[in-house]
């Protein structure tokens, strides 16, 4: 890793977010919003709070999260002046956000690399470096300040016009979106075209719209190089008490911010000041204090570097150390594992053994109950194969009784149809003889009775002959019937 640096006491509120909440992405996001908002105040927390962001974004594989806290580590660098370690940082971030396909980011980091080129005077590779960040800049979320930063560049190259160019198109984009971070960029870059055109007066009515919008958004770093600005308007126009005010203005604010890249820039300014109201001592005064800031921050590099150096000197023993560990433990993991497999595998056949032993008992049993029930069933069935021979016993014996009553029957019957054929024919010979005989006197007491009429009687008599005679008749219908039936049955028989 690039860039070693020492913890720094976080404030009660940031430990209790960083110990309380749970590490995953949302998270991470949060985190890196948090470091990126610290950097304006305090690049040091900015710079903890994005290493932090890193090791947790690689612990649950988040690369996007990662990308961006690299980036913001960068971002740190670039707020004291240490433009090498940043650029460091800006090409990892770059590297990580290309890899992933992240485009937000990929410009955002190119963004970055170009203001560090501008920074170490590498204008035309600074505009090159901006020029990209726009090309990746697909939703246009730093295409108006990467717009200005190229207007600022060819300013560096004293190349006004161009400037001009620059910030007017990087002045209308920001209005659009209404980045008011990016307008004070632009009316401050208008105003240092303005200053070095000689139009002081329209440069301070730039810088003191700048001045607004550093203030309201707490731009502290870019409110001190404001402060810069009118002093430079302020000695050009002589009133050299009023520069002297606002260089005071940025000597406190770089104090403050722990700015010293800015506050060398303060203190030469200020002696220059000096210098032209006659007052050599404190220009002088001043002058050392540029100088021996200025060897401080290099001496403070070098002490980062050597503490650089010997962290990660440390690091790597740790490193190599914990490789031994974890090769010591992973072999005891392997065989811890080779032995819990074991343990497994005799577990698992314990088990199957004694499911099997189940399963066996239980089909055991079960036979065991199967040849209970067969025994029981071969009972029953055994004694209804006696009942069933009784039984065929017995139907042999009612069908000898039925054979012999059938043959007792026949006889039976054919002497009870002999009797009844012989009575038949007694019947027959009396009904005949009854019927004949019982006629001839029926027919007699007709025919006299006929006579009886042709012979005068009084009426009583009279009406018993016709009674006579109507029973007579009967008499003879009933005769002549029983003759037609026998012989219907005389003719049926034949």
């Amino acid at each position: 890793m690039y860039g070693a640096h020492a913890q720094i006491a976080m404030p009660d509120s940031i430990s209790s977010f960083l110990s309380h909440r749970p590490k995953n992405d949302v998270f991470i996001i949060e985190l890196n919003k948090l470091a990126f908002a610290s950097l304006r105040t305090s690049p040091e927390l900015g710079r903890e709070l994005a290493a932090q962001s890193m090791k947790f974004s690689k612990e649950i594989n988040f690369n996007e999260g990662y990308a961006r806290a690299v980036d913001i580590m960068g971002s740190s660098y670039w707020f004291v002046g240490d433009y090498e370690e940043a650029m460091k940082y800006y090409q990892l971030s770059a590297k990580e956000s290309i890899r992933i396909n992240d485009s937000a980011s990929v410009s955002s980091v190119y963004h970055n690399m170009g203001e560090v080129y501008k920074k170490m005077g590498q204008f035309d590779k600074g505009i090159e470096m901006l020029t990209t960040s726009i090309k990746w800049d697909t939703k246009n979320k730093h295409n108006a300040i990467s717009t200005y930063n190229i207007g600022e560049a060819y300013l560096f190259k004293n190349d006004l016009e161009k400037a001009l160019e620059y910030y007017n198109e990087a002045l209308k984009k920001a209005i659009k979106i209404n980045d008011n971070r990016t307008i004070a960029y632009c009316y401050e870059g208008m105003g240092i075209v303005k200053l070095k055109n000689k139009e002081y007066y329209p440069a301070l009515a730039y810088f003191t719209q700048s001045e607004k919008l550093w203030t309201s958004q707490g731009e502290f770093r870019s409110l001190v190089a404001n402060y810069k600005d009118f002093a430079d308007v302020f000695i050009s126009l002589g009133q050299f008490e009023k520069a002297e005010q606002y260089l005071n203005k940025g000597v406190s604010l770089a104090n403050k911010i722990h700015a010293p890249d800015l506050q060398i820039n303060n203190y030469l300014k200020t002696s220059e000041v000096f210098a032209a109201r006659g007052d050599f001592g404190r220009a002088y005064e001043m002058l050392g204090r540029h100088n021996a800031l200025k060897d401080s921050v290099y001496n403070l590099k070098k002490t980062e570097n050597i503490n650089r150096m010997q962290t990660l000197f440390e690091a790597e023993a740790r490193d190599q150390e914990n490789r031994q560990l974890k090769a010591s433990q992973a072999l005891k993991d392997s065989q811890i594992k080779a032995q819990q497999l074991l343990i497994v595998a005799i577990s698992v056949g314990l088990l199957i053994a004694g499911v099997l032993a189940i399963i066996l008992f239980r089909q055991h049993r079960r036979i065991l109950e199967v040849n209970e029930m067969l025994k029981s069933k071969t009972v029953e069935i055994q004694q209804q194969k006696g009942e069933i021979e009784l039984q065929s016993e017995t139907l042999k014996d009612l069908n000898s009784q039925l054979q012999e009553l059938n043959k007792s029957l026949e006889s039976r019957i054919q002497d009870r149809t002999r009797q009844l054929t012989m009575q038949n024919e007694k019947l027959a010979q009396y009904a005949h003889a009854n019927a004949h005989q019982l006629r001839a006197p029926v027919v007699s007491i007709l025919g006299l009775l006929n006579l009886l009429e042709l012979v005068e009687l009084k009426s009583e008599d009279r009406l018993l002959i016709t009674h006579l005679q109507h029973c007579g008749k009967e008499l003879d219908n009933i005769t002549r019937s029983i003759n037609r039936n026998l012989e219907e049955e005389e003719a049926l028989t034949k």
